[in-house]
């Protein structure tokens, strides 16, 4: 790696006044802008970046930033990656990317990143503690999560209000004219809260869920959740579907569909099928899936700017507000025998 006292040769001039040139000193020890800006541009000729290391010796932003991936299979997190990568590259900041290998109960351990010397450390994922956390936090660094989870000193969380959500995705339907509204989704605690909120969404209206229209899998695997609670909700209402489903993720949806065509059911003449996150591939699926979009560009600047923002930062979370996205999988409730 190209070192200040490199350029300092190549020049001809002391290395101590190529760190205050490249720092913005040098001028307070009276070299000459000339001097200076010849510094400046050999630095940038010679394509020089600084040591992270040294940066972090001297207290000054090193550019590089944590970032925890809850699960890597999920295209949820596809997207946030990207969206962090690109705000990164803007902003002229590296990301150190770790996270969960596949597999139940796989867990990732955040203590080897303490010697690259963070700026600060985003959690993409809700009800995660990746072990080694607390050792950051007591350091002071700067932890930020994309994500629901339990309240803890020094983490901000970044959070969207599902419940103003679910409330205007319950008065779409009911403006369709939907009043049997099913739920798919597993025994995940994000899934959990959505399960509750749908039916308190479902409850300020005076509509009523059945029971048995509300199915949680037993797996935890949203591409197996969503056809096995599918099979179920299929198995348990007979001929008396729901006319309308809202399952926890679009993950979930998707595979539910699957079953939904293999049964020869259609989507939306005989049943509305919705989701929840908006991932990149809730558009291309046939038929296209209406959903609450989380607004994932504004989570990520959020999280960007409680990080990088100088001086003292926000200690409270941040709810942003989700978005419906109306596609082909919705539409008014089919005509049944007893309809009048």
């Amino acid at each position: 790696m190209l070192t200040q006292k490199e350029i300092a040769r190549q020049l001809g001039v002391s290395a101590s006044l190529v760190s205050r040139a490249l720092g913005g000193t040098a001028a307070g020890i009276g070299a000459s802008a000339k001097t200076i800006e010849r510094i400046r541009k050999e630095a940038a000729r010679l394509n020089y970046q600084p040591s992270a290391a040294a940066l972090s010796l001297r207290g000054t932003s090193t550019g590089t930033i944590g970032v925890v991936i809850k699960n890597f299979d999920d295209p949820f997190f596809g997207h946030i990656i990207a969206e962090l990568q690109a705000l990164a590259m803007a902003k002229q900041f590296s990301l150190l990317l770790t996270g969960c290998p596949p597999g139940a109960g796989a867990r990732v351990d955040l203590r080897p990143l303490a010697k690259y010397q963070l700026d600060g450390l985003i959690i993409a994922g809700s009800d995660f503690s990746p072990e080694g956390l607390d050792d950051f936090l007591r350091l002071g660094l700067r932890v930020v999560r994309i994500g629901c989870g339990e309240p803890a000193r020094g983490v901000v969380n970044i959070t969207v209000d599902l419940e103003h959500g679910f409330r205007q995705l319950v008065a779409y339907l009911i403006k369709l004219g939907h009043r049997d509204i099913g739920y798919l989704g597993d025994e995940t605690p994000s899934n959990l809260r959505r399960e509750k909120l749908l039916e308190t969404a479902l409850k300020r209206v005076d509509l009523f869920a059945r029971p048995h229209c509300f199915i949680r899998a037993r797996s935890t695997t949203g591409a197996e959740a969503g056809g096995e609670a599918m099979q179920t909700l299929l198995q348990r209402c007979g001929d008396l579907l729901p006319t309308a489903v809202v399952a926890a993720e679009d993950v979930l949806a998707q595979t539910a569909l699957r079953v939904l065509y293999e049964r020869r059911i259609s989507v939306p003449r005989d049943l509305t099928l919705a989701g929840v996150d908006d991932v990149p591939a809730a558009h291309m699926t046939i038929p296209s899936l209406t959903t609450l979009r989380q607004p994932i560009p504004a989570m990520v600047h959020a999280a960007f700017e409680q990080i990088t923002v100088n001086g003292k930062r926000r200690h409270s979370d941040i709810f942003l507000r989700p978005e419906l996205i109306i596609r082909e999988s919705s539409a008014p409730p089919p005509r049944r025998n007893d309809d009048h």
